[in-house]
């Protein structure tokens, strides 16, 4: 079993869960186990209805990006433009809200996990950056089993399609990003002594708006 000839167009490895995971042009999305190198199971992710429509059903879809988190094991993957997140047994945890359509410009062209537990609400889970330059940040909801956008990162440092995204620092509070012209960029976190008033006001809110819905 293996990608039947396509390209290997992604690939992420765990040695805490012993797994690597391919994705490739023919769009499938294969775990392997690291020790043995044995095939195990392929992650049936089913593309959105509106790229299904454009596309046709027949034609395979490309794996643009895999990402494991490694304090659990899930899987985030990310063909053509749908967005999904996997358990390590294969199981689809969420998928990306079906009223949110990429069209044109906003486009995912990368993804990448981070290392939420599932127990920490409205948790950052993944990443993508897109082909306008745009970066956003997604949590999952688990009574709808959906992927929810979080935050867009305001300040669009970059032009062009985001090509390589890396969560780094012992509290996973550092973003680095690439894009296709080679530029790079860091963003941090901040700490809410550093905001304003204006600015720890609109966090407030926003915190509040999340609890009420």
């Amino acid at each position: 079993c293996g990608h039947d000839g396509g390209k290997i167009t992604c690939l992420d490895i765990s040695t805490v869960f012993g797994t690597i995971v391919s994705g490739g042009t023919d769009g499938k999305i294969l775990v392997w186990d690291l020790r043995t190198l044995t095939f195990l199971r392929q992650l049936h992710h089913l593309p959105s209805p509106s790229s299904a429509s454009r596309e046709g059903p027949r034609k395979a879809l490309p794996a643009k990006s895999i990402s494991i988190n490694h304090k659990n094991g899930n899987i985030v993957t990310l063909v053509h433009n749908t967005l999904c997140v996997f358990d390590i047994n294969g199981n689809l945890v969420a998928k990306h809200d079906p009223e949110i359509n990429f069209d044109g410009s906003d486009i995912p062209s990368c993804a990448i996990s981070t290392d939420c537990p599932e127990w920490m609400e409205n948790g950052v889970v993944a990443v993508t950056g897109h082909i306008n330059g745009d970066v956003r940040l997604w949590s999952i909801d688990y009574d709808y089993g959906i992927i929810i956008l979080r935050h867009t990162i305001p300040e669009r440092v970059h032009s062009c399609p985001i090509t390589a995204l890396r969560v780094s620092g012992d509290k996973q509070d550092t973003l680095l990003i690439g894009d296709k012209s080679g530029k790079m960029s860091v963003c941090n976190t901040l700490k809410l002594e550093q905001l304003n008033a204006n600015e720890l006001a609109a966090v407030v809110e926003e915190a509040f708006e999340g609890e009420v819905y």
